[in-house]
């Protein structure tokens, strides 16, 4: 069984709200919530330099870009890594995303660049945004469309930013979302458990990385 991770948040009544009103085993009642699909993309949002950052603590990274999540991001790498590996092997086409800010004149500044350990192989896609979610105002629904995707397994930052809004709009689509929870990441651990919370509850199926992989296996 998953760890939920946002047990500790949780007041007992949040508890049997959970338990009673049914959100342990099917989610939002107003449309299918959870699913996971038989045809999903990898997506990779946002693992940038100004981002992700060097790896040290935050409070240090920050120094350098105050955007940065430092150690942070680097834990979630480790993780991120290796399932982009096995993503591959299955087969699975994987699409990374950049988002470019209005305060860079140039796109294909260093700072925007993707980190080394997980950049993009060849054959994947790189669509770039300006704004949190991936669908808005890019060709990524076109994408899905023609390759015949009914699914989405999102991985990168930040969870209650541009990781929460591309889900809600994959699902506002008719896409099933997948996260696997150790590949995700935040610079607010309480954000990060209170999105993951929130997007399990209404929009996705929240599981640890190996329980998404033994159901990659399947398909």
């Amino acid at each position: 069984m998953t760890d939920r991770i946002w047990e500790d948040l949780l007041s007992e009544q949040d508890k049997q709200v959970i338990t009673k009103a049914g959100y342990d085993k099917e989610g939002a009642s107003s449309w299918e919530s959870r699913g996971m699909g038989e045809n999903p993309m990898v997506l990779v949002i946002d693992m940038q330099r100004l981002i992700v950052g060097e790896n040290v603590p935050i409070l240090d990274a920050i120094e350098e870009y105050r955007t940065a999540m430092g150690d942070i991001a680097w834990d979630a790498i480790e993780h991120i890594d290796p399932f982009l590996d096995f993503a591959r092997e299955q087969g699975l086409p994987v699409t990374y995303t950049r988002v470019v800010p209005s305060s860079y004149d140039d796109p294909d500044h260093p700072d925007l660049d993707i980190v080394d350990p997980v950049a993009p192989e060849e054959g994947d896609a790189v669509v770039d945004k300006s704004y949190a979610s991936a669908f808005y105002g890019t060709d990524l629904l076109s994408r899905l469309v023609r390759g015949g995707h009914d699914s989405v397994i999102i991985v990168g930052n930040s969870t209650s930013g541009c990781v929460r809004a591309t889900a809600v709009d994959a699902k506002q689509n008719g896409l099933s979302v997948v996260l696997p929870q150790e590949c995700i990441f935040d610079r607010i651990e309480a954000s990060h458990k209170i999105g993951l919370l929130d997007l399990w509850m209404k929009y996705a199926e929240v599981l640890e990385t190996e329980a998404v992989e033994e159901w990659v296996e399947t398909l």
